[in-house]
């Protein structure tokens, strides 16, 4: 599966996991936003035998807040924060041993629920619990490797993880970028300049670079990460025209002093002389398998791409990555036929 995340996620994941393992000896490793397949080492046995009025008790005493716990036979799935803060984590319990075992960090907006032994499902928005951040909606399931008494495969994993991949109806609006307090933020203080954007085989690809219309503009781009620029879309389906509206961003910039930017940034991070820099309005070029007449152009301090969608262009998702040692955010959106294993039909 693709890497989809955000640059920024990462680095602040590492580093709270970083906190929980210092705190407190049963810290699960890395819990981040989104699910990993990997899993920590084993945490301590609870005394036996384990019982769900017991749990909060016990949990608390190593610096934990219980939030919920759910019965399944005779266990227990513990979901909890360290200190009562984000993000939510959650343990696998065995009732008759007190074998604890890591599952997974949770999204602020996610919900899941137990589908079998060892088994737990989860399905989010996409907004972070850790970095004011909206995602792609996220579903999967997290199995227990281990039984009651801890036995593990030759590897030591103790659990795995199967992520559904998110394919997104275009009619229906997106929203991928900052968000604060429950909705998007489209004033991020974040300034990007279009670097390259081109029609692909299967959809669109886009890259950015700071703004350089000043040395304060320029440097703004850099806080904690660089990411792509917060966008949205939006259909039309008289026209079956496809909208893609970046916020804060330009398709050309300049006035801001190379060698003030080279000596701050460092020698050979960018081509050398970059600025001024201008990426064309107008068509991104002969049309494909599933866009045609799309163009580029810059709305205010946004930079809007339409395109009319064929037909065929039944869902789409989104790939992000970055280039150039983390100095040029991308991500592509990419278009799929109708799939019947995926879909079924109508």
């Amino acid at each position: 599966m693709k890497l989809r995340l955000f640059s920024g996620l990462a680095a602040l994941a590492l580093a709270l996991a970083a906190l929980l393992a210092a705190c407190a000896p049963a810290a699960p490793a890395e819990p981040a936003p989104s699910p990993s397949a990997a899993s920590p080492a084993p945490t301590a046995e609870l005394p036996t035998p384990v019982t769900e009025e017991e749990l909060p008790a016990l949990y608390e005493a190593e610096g934990y807040t219980v939030t919920e716990v759910r019965g399944y036979l005779d266990d227990f799935v513990v979901e909890y924060t360290y200190g009562g803060s984000e993000p939510r984590l959650l343990d696998w319990v065995f009732g008759e041993t007190g074998r604890r075992v890591y599952l997974t960090g949770l999204d602020a907006d996610a919900s899941y629920q137990i589908t079998g032994p060892g088994e737990v499902r989860f399905t989010t928005g996409g907004v972070s619990s850790s970095t004011p951040w909206k995602g792609l909606p996220e579903s999967g399931t997290v199995r227990v490797l281990v039984d009651a008494y801890g036995r593990v495969p030759e590897d030591a994993v103790q659990t795995t993880l199967d992520t559904v991949e998110t394919w997104l109806d275009p009619a229906e609006p997106f929203y991928m970028g900052w968000w604060e307090n429950g909705r998007p933020d489209t004033e991020s203080g974040r300034f990007e300049q279009v670097y390259d954007a081109r029609i692909d085989a299967d959809g669109l690809s886009f890259s950015f670079i700071p703004n350089g219309d000043s040395q304060e503009l320029f440097e703004g781009f850099f806080p904690a990460a660089t990411t792509i620029p917060s966008f949205e879309t939006s259909f039309d389906p008289d026209r079956r025209v496809f909208t893609l509206r970046l916020h804060n961003t330009c398709l050309e910039s300049g006035g801001a002093e190379t060698d003030e930017i080279e000596e701050w940034i460092g020698e050979g991070t960018y081509p050398k002389n970059l600025y001024p820099y201008s990426f064309p309005a107008g068509s991104l070029g002969r049309d494909s398998h599933f866009l045609r007449d799309v163009a580029i152009a810059e709305d205010g301090e946004d930079v809007v791409v339409t395109a009319v969608l064929a037909e065929r262009a039944y869902r789409f998702t989104v790939e992000v990555s970055n280039l150039g040692f983390d100095n040029i955010p991308s991500f592509r959106i990419v278009f799929r036929e109708k799939n019947l294993d995926l879909d079924g039909r109508d």
